[in-house]
């Protein structure tokens, strides 16, 4: 059946565009929800006086996706993977760890399905996905893909120089009180000569 759609449907279609969708989904899902009407004379020609309005709506809604596409290519995403020999990767990144890395790092919901990664990402580094943002609005993402362990091993430097120096610390009072131990043994060594002289 066809129905006019009265909103933005992610992978169905956008406000205004009159599609084929089956009576359940319809009946179901799209009604209920006041997403979409019956394709009627009377819908079509009310759909007509609201082109202009729509058309404003798709413009500005074009423009802010520009705007976040650009903010996007701006930033960084970082995929943490796990890795074999050297910066080889076990098996390779997929769009939905970017999608996922992206929701938490960056507050930017988006759907695997709209993301291309041109080659597989099969070693740890930079790169470049395309992500459809809106319509045909697509922004360059830049991925990053470092070591899973990676992260526990950076904690684990960073606290080895204050493991380091607590150490020595401690061997340097243990040896300033092993030499203090030795000057006193000594000064009483001499003291026994003295009183036997």
């Amino acid at each position: 059946m066809k129905v006019i759609l009265l909103a933005d449907i992610p992978r169905v279609g956008h406000e205004g565009d009159i599609i084929d969708v089956a009576h359940g989904y319809h009946r179901n899902y799209l009604e209920p929800r006041n997403l979409a009407v019956r394709a009627t004379k009377g819908a079509i020609k009310d759909l007509e006086n609201r082109r202009n309005a729509i058309a404003r709506r798709e413009e500005d809604k074009g423009v802010k996706a520009q705007a976040l596409a650009q903010q996007l290519q701006e930033k960084k995403i970082i995929v943490y993977a796990p890795t074999g020999e050297g910066t080889r990767l076990h098996g390779t990144v997929t769009a939905q760890q970017i999608a996922e890395a992206a929701a938490e790092q960056l507050s930017f919901e988006i759907d695997r399905r709209d993301i291309d990664i041109p080659e597989p990402i099969r070693e740890i580094g930079d790169y470049l996905v395309s992500a459809r943002v809106y319509k045909d609005v697509t922004a360059q993402l830049p991925v990053r893909v470092v070591p899973l362990r990676g992260e526990g091993e950076e904690e684990q430097a960073e606290e080895a120089p204050e493991e380091a120096q607590a150490e020595a610390a401690e061997a340097d009072e243990e040896t300033e009180t092993e030499a203090e131990e030795e000057e006193e043994g000594e000064e009483v060594e001499e003291s026994g000569e003295q009183d036997e002289q």
